[in-house]
């Protein structure tokens, strides 16, 4: 992750879109805002130069640790979703980031914890994988994932914690077909389970690799105006009730 996270379409294009989110919902440098599952910590040192300094975060995986100093981030440490190391009504935004289909998470926990730390009428905004279909067994056992999502589950599970849904929209509407067709195939290019799997990204040449982001980013202008109805990710945006 810390070396594809740079410079790698997904990553890149995931969090210019996280980025517009943050901003449209008005956030601005005083706002705190929590990466729960920041990984090896992109996606914070971004919302820390672009929407605030007060961005915090933290991870489960001990291994994401010793890449935090390299990316300069100090306001993080290791911890579970299922148990957030910050008191209630703390931050003005928290993002979770394909994390909720992790094997050891446990979703009503997670969620619950997520929403205990927003602020009164602070925002969720999550990210999960979308389509049980596209589950791949290798690269999920590599990433620890065991489950992915549809729209309407996205929203019943927000529905059961104390946010008012504001938008459930797909991601990488216009990269499902590609990312389907390899989904599909790759049981038959791979010649032998492996005992240590391996995660499917790999490098793509540059030019490709600018050609999907340019793509992403189209994407992202349409994301402005209006949810997709389908891609392999799905984003939803939840603002907490007043009170709860």
């Amino acid at each position: 992750m810390f070396e594809f996270e740079t410079s790698y379409w997904w990553y890149k294009g995931l969090h210019s879109i996280l980025v517009d989110i943050l901003r449209g919902l008005k956030l601005t440098e005083e706002s705190t805002i929590l990466d729960a599952g920041c990984g090896t910590g992109q996606n914070l040192v971004n919302v820390g130069k672009m929407i605030t300094s007060q961005a915090f975060g933290f991870d489960v995986s001990s291994n994401a640790a010793p890449f935090w100093p390299r990316k300069g981030l100090s306001r993080v440490c290791c911890a579970s979703t299922n148990d957030i190391p910050y008191s209630s009504n703390t931050f003005d935004a928290v993002m979770s980031v394909d994390v909720l289909e992790c094997e050891g998470v446990d979703e009503t926990k997670a969620l619950s914890e997520l929403v205990r730390v927003l602020k009164p009428s602070g925002y969720l905004i999550l990210v999960v994988p979308a389509y049980d279909w596209l589950l791949s067994e290798e690269h999920h056992r590599a990433v620890r994932a065991s489950r992915r999502y549809t729209r309407s589950r996205v929203k019943s599970l927000l529905n059961g914690h104390q946010v008012r849904v504001l938008r459930v929209t797909h991601l990488f509407a216009s990269l499902l077909p590609v990312v389907a067709a390899y989904r599909i195939a790759l049981p038959l290019l791979q010649s032998r389970k492996t005992e240590s799997p391996r995660s499917e990204l790999r490098p793509l040449h540059p030019a490709l690799n600018n050609f999907l982001y340019q793509l992403v980013s189209l994407e992202n202008l349409l994301l402005r105006k209006t949810d997709l109805p389908f891609g392999s990710s799905i984003m939803a945006v939840a603002g907490k009730v007043t009170g709860a």
